[in-house]
């Protein structure tokens, strides 16, 4: 036999510990690194199923099954940009156009504002004009000017990870075949089978919370679109539906930056009143949104309660922001699964002793 180096006990006792700790500080340096690769991984995982029966029922080569698939994706998306793009340039020419009037109509309430506060009998009565309030954002040019750099360098970092993100998920799906043979061939033979079961399931379960998270998109996308009609801007009901199905997938906060818009626009295009009854209109939605279509769209697609769903959507944005609580949901789904499979395939073998027992112990003779 070839001689090997042997471990001292001592030396494991601590080197282990360090390993330990040293992988914790990579993993906290490297979470958004591990997120993206973790996001990748789920649309890959989703995507392998039909490219894998592209390559079973009509026998394509790998490569051309994932071309196809994302030609598919791509035709989808293209069309729907289609449909939508051009009334979403009009709407937004529309709204150049009326600049101007909502100028006007914003200096006539400050106006308004103004003499309804002289009015009031109080010791201090602000005297604010509209060129007031142009000087003031001119003077603060510079400050708007780096705010909205600021925002195009996230609207950059943004469009490229999503590009990084579909990139890597591209290449994970050429690969699955040789990545799936390798998982295999690291589980015991008399496990693979079960180990195949169970992944089976979670690429299920992943598909049913990427369903159910589109049909929550459209349908607050819709009702968005009738709020924002009916508070006075239907000339931007495209652009605000858009907007507000594009925000609903970021968590805690989507909601709120998709009913932005809608608010402004009705304040502009009708009035303050308008603008606050449309705010209202909104809250109402994202009640409904929050206890109802999400816990129980998603509690459904996922398989478990909807108190359940809040809590990682919470947890999940709390440990790790915007990309945390987009993972949250379907990390749920795969625990789920991960839980339910080991609840059937596992059994917990019989402890010769119970860890807590109840025994008789001679009470001690009274005086």
């Amino acid at each position: 036999m070839r001689q090997k180096i042997l471990v001292p006990r001592y030396v494991q006792y601590i080197f282990l510990p360090l390993m330990l700790l040293f992988a914790l500080w990579f993993l906290s340096t490297v979470l958004k690194i591990l997120i993206m690769f973790l996001l990748a991984a789920i649309i890959a995982f989703v995507l392998d199923l039909p490219v894998t029966l592209l390559q079973e029922k009509l026998r394509l080569p790998r490569l051309l099954g994932v071309i196809l698939v994302w030609l598919l994706i791509l035709a989808i998306f293209g069309g729907l940009l289609a449909l939508i793009v051009p009334n979403i340039i009009s709407e937004l020419n529309s709204l150049i156009e009326n600049i101007p009037d909502y100028s006007s109509r914003t200096q006539s309430i400050i106006e308004d504002f103004q003499k309804w506060f002289r009015d009031l009998d109080v010791p201090y009565k602000p005297d604010i004009t509209s060129q007031d309030i142009v000087s003031r954002i001119q003077s603060n040019g510079t400050e708007v000017a780096q705010r909205a750099l600021g925002f195009a360098e996230t609207l950059f970092n943004i469009g490229l990870n999503t590009f990084l993100i579909l990139i890597i998920s591209i290449y994970m799906l050429l690969d699955a075949n040789r990545l799936r043979e390798a998982a295999r061939n690291r589980i015991p033979p008399e496990f693979r089978e079960d180990a195949i079961h169970l992944f089976g399931h979670i690429q299920t379960a992943l598909g049913s919370y990427l369903r159910g998270q589109l049909l929550i998109s459209t349908v607050m996308g819709i009702l968005g679109g009738l709020i924002a009609w009916y508070g006075g801007s239907g000339t931007y009901v495209f652009i605000i539906a858009v907007w507000v199905a594009l925000t609903e997938v970021i968590p805690l906060i989507g909601p709120f930056l998709g009913a932005t818009p809608a608010i402004i626009l009705a304040y502009f295009a009708v009035s303050p009143g308008r603008a606050l009854i449309v705010g209202l209109l909104f809250l109402a939605a994202q009640q409904l949104e929050g206890h109802i279509l999400v816990p129980r769209i998603m509690g459904k697609s996922v398989g478990v309660h909807p108190l359940w769903v809040m809590f990682a959507v919470l947890s999940g944005a709390t440990i790790a922001g915007i990309m945390g609580g987009l993972l949250a949901v379907p990390t749920v789904a795969i625990v789920k699964v991960i839980i339910d499979f080991y609840h059937e395939e596992l059994v917990l073998e019989q402890w010769d002793r119970p860890l807590l027992e109840k025994t008789l112990l001679d009470e001690p003779e009274s005086a």
